[in-house]
């Protein structure tokens, strides 16, 4: 069977420079000498909101941001290191992905989430399920992956956390790659002509 992603809005979600990074935080109230990761998605435990509270809790000098809506809100947690977006607008969460430093979804039973495509158009580095992965045609190479359906899930992402942190040069240095193999496989024009040539086959079958 093959297996076709779903398309991205590349000309709404797309990479900025370090200037226009930094431009971006400073409006949006980030910090500029504390590393940023990013959730964008639903408050609820299948997108891993549990796991972040404890990595969150884990990682005080990280900043987090959560943008989303749900029962699990990160508010409650009352954590200085938290940023909470809710209810935004699509148009409003390009800056927010071209700000972070990392996209974190331990999300599980869910196949890829579009999120993880916009984050890569605007050239923000991605950490997801193994699962997650899989479903990521072409890119394993650009996607930083780690377990999640386990009980020491917790354990596992922390080590993994720990080894970005290492060295997040690495992080910026793989920004426009990302963007590249985004903008060039994954921009509408391409995926619609992948499903005219199913449908033309179709057609032509029968």
């Amino acid at each position: 069977s093959l297996l076709f992603p779903n398309g991205v809005e590349t000309e709404k979600y797309f990479p900025t420079n370090e200037i226009e990074r930094i431009d971006n935080r400073q409006k949006l109230g980030l910090p500029l000498d504390k590393i940023s990761f990013l959730f964008v998605g639903r408050f609820v435990e299948k997108k891993g909101l549990l796991i972040l509270h404890k990595l969150v809790k884990k990682f005080p000098s990280i900043h987090w941001i959560f943008v989303g809506w749900g029962p699990i809100d990160p508010t409650e947690w009352q954590l200085p290191n938290v940023k909470v977006f809710h209810n935004l607008q699509s148009t409003e969460l390009t800056p927010i992905y071209q700000a972070a430093d990392l996209l974190v979804l331990p999300s599980k039973g869910e196949g890829f989430p579009l999120v993880v495509q916009e984050a890569m158009a605007c050239g923000t580095p991605v950490l997801v399920g193994s699962e997650t992965a899989r479903d990521c045609l072409g890119a394993g190479s650009l996607i930083f992956t780690e377990i999640v359906e386990c009980e020491n899930a917790v354990v596992l992402w922390s080590k993994t956390i720990e080894k970005i942190l290492v060295n997040p040069t690495k992080l910026t240095a793989i920004r426009k790659d990302l963007a590249i193999f985004a903008q060039k496989y994954w921009n509408w024009q391409q995926t619609a002509t992948q499903y005219y040539k199913i449908l033309e086959n179709i057609v032509s079958e029968k």
